[in-house]
């Protein structure tokens, strides 16, 4: 899967917003599937700091204001297997 064209954008918006944000977004890969942000985050603890920093409104701020209106959800990658 490929990063939707318009994410720089809305990096920079939330990074504008909230620094902890960006740096944060920093660690996700993003894509959409079916009408959702996925944010994949390759370790836990970056996905917990996510979870807890309030980050995520500052991105759907970010995302509303670029008039990407979507729904965001946070997984953690799992290990390709052996």
């Amino acid at each position: 899967m490929t990063e939707p064209f318009w994410w720089p954008q809305i990096l920079a918006a939330t990074s504008l917003r909230r620094q902890a944000a960006g740096m944060l977004l920093a660690h996700a890969t993003p894509t959409v599937v079916g009408g959702t942000l996925r944010l994949e985050f390759g370790r836990a603890d970056i996905a917990a700091a996510w979870r807890e920093s309030g980050s995520q409104a500052a991105l759907e701020g970010a995302m509303k204001a670029g008039g990407m209106a979507m729904p965001v959800e946070v997984v953690l990658a799992h290990a390709a297997p052996a």
